[in-house]
This record gives structure tokens, C-alpha cells and sequence, in this order.
């Protein structure tokens, strides 16, 4: 849809409202480029070659109390590996822990990439049902899915596409679960988090983990969205101290980083952590996301959408009034129909629930009126 995007600018003058691809529209805060520019005057020898794979020992050491801090576990060093980005960080794990015929469950709607993230090993993803209209975890329904082969428990909270936070009681209820569930397994069914979104909620309200929960849990993380930083690909994996098999996990992640070509996630960019994070307040100003998410759903519910009401990140996932469904969920017609209109979004399909839509509104006012208008000649 992006390169669809591309095409429509390049097809005419008109413009093209682009609401498909969740690339930050904010820039970095003042904090992040302070820091670099103290980092580069810096003329030390070294400070941009290569370090070991998991990255320097002294920003693994910060992020470990950084995080332990946040979430109340005594992270160390050792338990961190710094990524280039979340995903980096998803198939660097996926290399390291996922074998052949392997088994991941995630809850939908799930982000499509995850797909080709297990592909990719040769692991299969279940998908499995979330609690309908607010998205919400259904611990149960998880358990249900798990197999002899299930490796992952996989959850993104605040989640891409629905922007749902999954909640304590939510997470405290497949924590009991999951350990039922590992009763005579040799090896424990691993949680995954991919976490990219928590510092991006509308009331600045926290994001539960499993971390503390569940002993077997990892979160992989990024600063693309909280710092507008997507295309500096920074981020890091938390292994929990309590974690089955962690000095192994710890080399594991390690080699597949370098072996994957990641070599090490990029110099500067962890440099740059301490610097930023050591305040706690640096971050893009998630109140514009917030006003773009809740103007726009404001607008759908009056053409009859079904949305429920923003949590975080940037993301809309409108359910398509029953008018425009066909047997098919009709988000895909729909989809083409607003191409017509010069107004690109993701039909739900792609994110394993088909009669919704997926709109990214880290843009700018006149791009969401161009497709608010869109949306009003094509479905009133």
C-alpha cells in the first residue's frame, strides 16, 4: 500500500492521503539531537567500531536498570542484547529459539509481518481470537491453541493494528494458564512481548507486561515510535532473570545477531540511550496522535463504524458498517474503492481479521481531512 502510495503521486497532481504505513510523522525530541551532537564532538578513537554482539557493556548495563526500574525485576547486563529495532530483535529471537514445524501463538488482529517473521525459520503462526469490540485478551481461548509444538506465546500491547491495551487481569489470567500449561513439557512455552508502542499511551497511563508475571518472558522493544526514530533502528531484548535457559539464550542471541547480518545494532544510536533516557521524559508529543486518532474516530462512529475508543499509539481499527460488508468482510472493496479517491489504507485482511481497516495517522491535518472527505463521498 505504501508503494501504492508512490505510484498515485506519481500518477497526477492531486494530492494523495496516505494513511497506510505507521512511519512517525514527529520529529526526535531536542533531547536526541542535543546528544548527538555531544556524541560527535566527542573525537575518542573508537566509539564507532565494532563492539561485542550484544552490544557495549556499559548501555546494556543502564538499560538493565532502566527497564528493572520500570517493571521491578533485577535485570543485568547480561540479560540484555541491543537490536536494530523491534523487528531485528523479533527474528534475531526467532533464530535463536524456533525450530522447523515450531508453532507460535498470537492473538488477532496480529501484525502481518509476524508471518514471514516465522517463515522465515520454518515456524507456523495460530492465530487466535481476541474479545470482541475492544480487542481484549482472551487467556483462555490462547490456551486452547497451544500444542505439543507451541514454542511462542507472541503479544504486541499496545497493539498494531487495534491500538489495545492488554490489561493486568488480562495478563495476570494467561500467566496461571501458561504455567498449567507447561506441566510435563521439557522445555516452557516462551512469551513473547513486541512492545514498540508502550511509551505511546494517550493518558500516560502504564502498559502491564508478563515481565514479573510469567518467568519465561521476553520483551524486544524499540525507540522508533516514543522517539521518531524508525529509521535509525535502535531497540533491545529483555530477557527476565528467572528466564529457563538464559546463559544459552544469552549466547544464542548473540551469534544469530551477528550471523543474520545484524553484526551489532548501530553505534551511535546506542550511545545515545543513556543520554536521552536517563531524564525519563524525552519522547515525541503523543498528544498529537492522540487528537489525530480520536478526530477521526469521531468522524467514522457518525458514518456508522464500529471504533472503539483510542488507547495508544497511532493506529485506527474500524469495524465496517454491516452496509459495506460482503461475504468477504468487504474491506478489501472498500479499500480500492477510497485507491479511487486518492485515499490509501490496509484492509483488515492483512492483519488476520477481515471487515475492518487499518488507518495510520502519524500525518499531518491536511492528510486526514482529504481523507475524511474521501470517506464521506464513498460511504454515505
Amino acid at each position: 500500500m505504501f508503494e501504492l502510495a508512490a505510484e498515485l503521486r506519481a500518477a497526477g497532481d492531486a494530492p494523495v492521503h496516505d494513511l497506510s504505513l505507521g512511519n512517525p510523522s514527529l520529529e526526535p525530541p531536542p533531547a536526541w539531537r542535543s546528544a548527538i551532537f555531544e556524541l560527535l564532538a566527542d573525537e575518542q578513537p573508537g566509539l564507532h567500531r565494532y563492539m561485542t554482539n550484544a552490544g557495549f557493556e556499559d548501555v546494556r548495563e543502564f538499560i538493565a536498570a532502566h527497564e528493572g526500574a520500570r517493571y521491578q525485576v533485577p535485570f543485568t547486563g547480561a540479560d540484555i542484547t541491543m537490536t536494530c529495532g523491534a523487528a531485528g530483535g523479533l527474528n534475531v529471537l526467532a533464530h535463536a529459539t524456533l525450530d522447523p514445524g515450531d508453532e507460535v501463538v498470537v492473538p488477532a488482529p496480529y501484525f502481518s509481518e509476524y508471518e514471514h517473521y516465522c517463515a522465515t525459520v520454518g515456524a507456523r503462526l495460530v492465530p487466535v481470537a481476541t474479545r470482541p469490540p475492544t480487542f481484549g485478551l482472551d487467556a483462555w481461548a490462547i490456551v486452547d491453541a497451544i500444542s505439543s509444538r507451541t514454542r511462542w506465546v507472541l503479544l504486541n500491547s499496545p497493539n498494531n493494528p487495534t491500538g489495545a491495551i492488554y490489561k493486568s487481569g488480562e495478563l495476570d489470567a494467561l500467566a496461571d494458564a501458561l504455567v498449567l500449561a507447561n506441566r510435563g513439557r521439557g522445555v516452557p512455552i516462551l512469551v513473547v512481548e513486541d512492545a514498540p508502542y508502550r511509551d505511546l499511551t494517550f493518558e500516560g497511563v502504564g502498559v502491564p507486561s508478563l515481565l514479573g508475571r510469567y518467568a519465561n518472558t521476553v520483551l524486544v522493544t524499540s525507540h522508533s515510535k516514543d522517539l521518531g526514530l524508525a529509521g535509525e533502528r535502535i531497540g533491545y531484548m529483555l530477557r527476565a532473570p528467572t528466564l529457563f535457559g538464559r546463559e544459552m539464550l544469552e549466547r544464542a542471541a548473540a551469534y544469530c545477531t551477528r550471523v543474520l547480518g545484524f553484526v551489532n545494532a548501530p553505534a551511535l544510536m546506542q550511545r545515545m540511550l543513556p543520554k536521552v533516557l536517563a531524564g525519563g521524559g524525552a519522547r515525541v508529543d503523543v498528544a498529537v496522535y492522540a487528537r489525530n486518532c480520536r478526530r477521526v474516530a469521531a468522524h467514522l462512529r457518525g458514518l456508522g463504524f464500529g471504533v472503539p475508543t483510542p488507547e495508544a499509539g497511532f493506529f485506527l481499527f474500524p469495524a465496517l458498517p454491516e452496509r459495506l460488508r460482503g461475504d468477504d468482510g468487504g474491506d478489501v472493496t472498500l479499500t480500492e474503492r477510497l485507491v479511487r479517491e486518492r485515499t490509501v489504507v490496509v484492509p483488515g485482511t492483512a492483519f488476520g481479521a477481515p471487515g475492518y481497516l487499518r488507518l495510520s495517522l502519524a500525518t499531518d491535518s491536511a492528510t486526514i481531512d482529504g481523507a475524511l472527505a474521501a470517506f464521506d463521498r464513498v460511504c454515505r
